[in-house]
């Protein structure tokens, strides 16, 4: 279960706009009507329609809202995973929850860029401490 809820925050890493889950709640109800449309109507041949709806309105998102490339390029199995878990949480009401976990990733990500960046600056304050200074040796 832990590998999921990882590989859950990467994935809501690649959505932190709200417009942008809206486009694929969006997405995927449009699906779901495809496909009960082209069923009721005996229409197998439209079934291309299915993913189509969703990723017209789910990529749209990422291009204009998020500015980024989705998940699925790199992940399928993650993205697949993500989105329905992400809409059902969007469906159901709970964006608040999906914003939470987005200001705890981003603070996280924050700390973790802070320790990273405080280790560069010790390790060239170190260097330059252990390196003779050219001005200090001509006197």
């Amino acid at each position: 279960m832990r590998e999921f809820d990882q590989r859950f925050e990467e994935y809501m890493r690649g959505h932190t706009s709200e417009a942008s889950r809206w486009m694929h709640v969006v997405g995927m109800s449009a699906a779901a009507v495809a496909a009960v449309t082209i069923v009721r109507r005996r229409r197998p041949k439209l079934l291309w329609t299915v993913p189509a709806a969703f990723f017209t309105f789910a990529w749209s998102g990422h291009f204009i809202f998020e500015r980024n490339l989705p998940v699925g390029f790199t992940d399928p199995g993650a993205a697949f995973s993500g989105d329905l878990k992400m809409i059902y949480m969007m469906a159901t009401g709970r964006n608040g929850e999906l914003k939470e976990l987005l200001a705890r990733l981003e603070q996280r990500d924050a700390a973790a860029e802070f320790v990273d960046t405080s280790a560069a600056d010790f390790a060239s304050a170190e260097a330059a401490a252990e390196c003779p200074r050219s001005l200090d040796h001509a006197a």
